[in-house]
């Protein structure tokens, strides 16, 4: 199987980010260490989508192509949010449940709105 530098990128960023975020938990108050574990996921959520983006014009998707939209979309985001969860519960981010629940949740919204995106403004037909 082969993976795109593009891809792996974006993925040792998220395992940065979640060593950051889930360190926060030794050295910081737990206000302070949830604000930063909080602000380290944004990000990768935010390289997720721009990883999304760059697949979809890579691609060349073409408008109303559903299926391919979808799987793309989940494939670029939910690989960064496992691997920042990892790598977070590594260094020492307390293993909740329901917080694990709420961050997939909110890759999922993101990876159904990258989709949208990319298969409703494509300029391929």
């Amino acid at each position: 199987m082969k993976v795109s530098p593009a891809f792996l990128i974006p993925l040792g960023v998220s395992a940065l980010l979640g060593g950051i975020g889930g360190s926060a938990f030794l050295w910081a108050g737990a206000e302070q260490a949830w604000n930063l574990f909080t602000a380290a996921f944004l990000w990768t959520l935010i390289a997720a989508a721009g990883t999304t983006i760059g697949r979809f014009a890579g691609e060349r998707v073409r408008r109303g192509n559903w299926r391919r939209g979808l799987w793309l979309a989940h494939t670029q985001t939910f690989p960064l949010t496992t691997v920042f969860l990892g790598s977070a519960l590594l260094v020492g981010a307390p293993s909740g449940g329901s917080v694990v629940v709420i961050l997939y949740v909110c890759t999922l919204v993101v990876a159904v709105a990258m989709s949208l995106l990319g298969v409703l403004s494509s300029p391929y037909r």
